[in-house]
């Protein structure tokens, strides 16, 4: 946007996140010349090193660092070609550089499954659309978290009511009953990466037609917009929650539970500001939730999903983090909070980003004037920076 009477120019930040699924058993060796390389460009942000593969959120303050990093990265055979996406944003979202090392990118603890061996064919969202418009026969699952689907799903999805994702294995077992295994199943999540996994668990248990949603919801709503599609979709950073036209929305995060609350959770006479909400009265036992995502699908025969509630409590790790407040916390703060709330949707197109940034955004622990904060992925799947433009996917 050009500079007009009395506006000051605004510099970009330049987002980039990509992943793969290689094995990289000299992580440990990696983490010295990674660090070193990110710090003398001026990055922040993360990187992620994993006994199965890399994953990155990074902020740049050019373009032209950004492309020395992937330079960097291209040195190394086994983390060439690897798909970038971009965004823009008025501010960095990370204070600091982190290399991190871990044993998975998505966290399920069965060394079995293998992406990078053995994943889901990828369906494009035209592609989906298409199909959805025609009334294909097909089972579509929601791979996310229950705190996830809860804020919007695709119209008929199977919402597996998972705390984690650890619990995926047995969630389709229990919940995706035996006739779908001859249909064409599309899974999805915010971006992609839990599909990489989610397919291959589900090829394993004998589904015979597994597609991933490429790029993931963010994805689809750049190139199909709302079509099919319920609500908003939860997205781990400080803008918490977009909608199909990849405007931020008015949902915030719960200083105590950690779930996000929608306007109307907020006008709720339990919704307390930085203390608690609705939902902390459930602390310690499952929620069943109800979206807005249509009827039940209908299956080939009488045996449909299990639809009783779960009994499990959800430990606090499940959900995503955001900042305590702390002593130090002043009554201004609260008010400016609270004209955060009362304020419209600010806008600004998604584009995707890695968990990494989650993972940052921990690690960060910084508010934002509204009192948001980045919000770290439990999956390490796509979060997105704050007040991003999409640029590229």
């Amino acid at each position: 946007a050009g500079v007009g009477e009395g506006a000051a120019a605004v510099s970009s930040v330049v987002n980039f996140t990509g992943y793969k699924f290689v094995g990289i058993p000299d992580k440990a060796e990696l983490k010295k010349p990674f660090r070193e390389t990110c710090t003398g460009l001026g990055l922040k942000g993360l990187v992620l090193l994993t006994d199965e593969g890399i994953n990155f959120f990074l902020a740049a303050a050019t373009r032209e660092a950004a492309d020395k990093f992937l330079a960097f990265l291209e040195e190394d055979e086994r983390f060439r070609g690897i798909p970038v996406k971009w965004s823009e944003s008025s501010g960095t979202p990370f204070k600091r550089m982190l290399v991190k090392l871990k044993k998975e990118i998505i966290a399920l603890g069965d060394p079995s499954v293998r992406p990078a061996e053995r994943t889901g064919l990828r369906l494009e969202p035209r592609e989906f659309k298409r199909w959805l418009d025609e009334g294909r026969e097909v089972v579509v699952v929601d791979t996310r978290n229950d705190y996830e689907v809860r804020l919007g799903t695709f119209r008929n999805a199977v919402d597996l009511e998972l705390d984690n994702f650890k619990e995926f294995p047995e969630a389709v077992r229990q919940r995706v009953p035996a006739p779908a295994k001859d249909l064409p199943v599309v899974t999805f999540c915010t971006g992609g990466v839990r599909c990489e996994k989610a397919t291959a668990i589900m090829m394993d248990q004998g589904f015979r037609e597994v597609y991933q949603l490429e790029g993931g919801i963010l994805r689809y709503f750049e190139d199909c917009g709302g079509d099919h599609w319920d609500g908003e979709c939860f997205v781990f950073d400080n803008r918490v929650a977009l909608n199909p036209q990849l405007e931020e929305t008015e949902t915030v995060m719960c200083y105590s539970c950690r779930e996000p609350l929608t306007r109307q959770d907020q006008a709720s006479p339990d919704f307390v500001l930085g203390v608690s909400c609705s939902h902390c009265k459930h602390k310690g036992k499952k929620r069943r939730h109800h979206t807005s995502a249509g009827p039940a699908p209908s299956w080939p025969d009488s045996q449909g999903p299990d639809t009783s509630p779960s009994k499990k409590g959800r430990d606090s790790a499940d959900r995503p983090s955001c900042v305590e407040p702390t002593e130090q916390q002043t009554s201004a703060d609260v008010a400016g909070q609270k004209r955060g709330l009362e304020h419209t949707s600010r806008g600004g197109a998604g584009g995707s980003a890695g968990s990494a940034a989650a993972a940052a955004a921990r690690d960060e622990r910084a508010s934002d004037s509204r009192g948001r904060t980045p919000q770290p992925a439990q999956d390490l799947d796509d979060g997105h920076s704050s007040n991003a433009t999409h640029t590229s996917s």
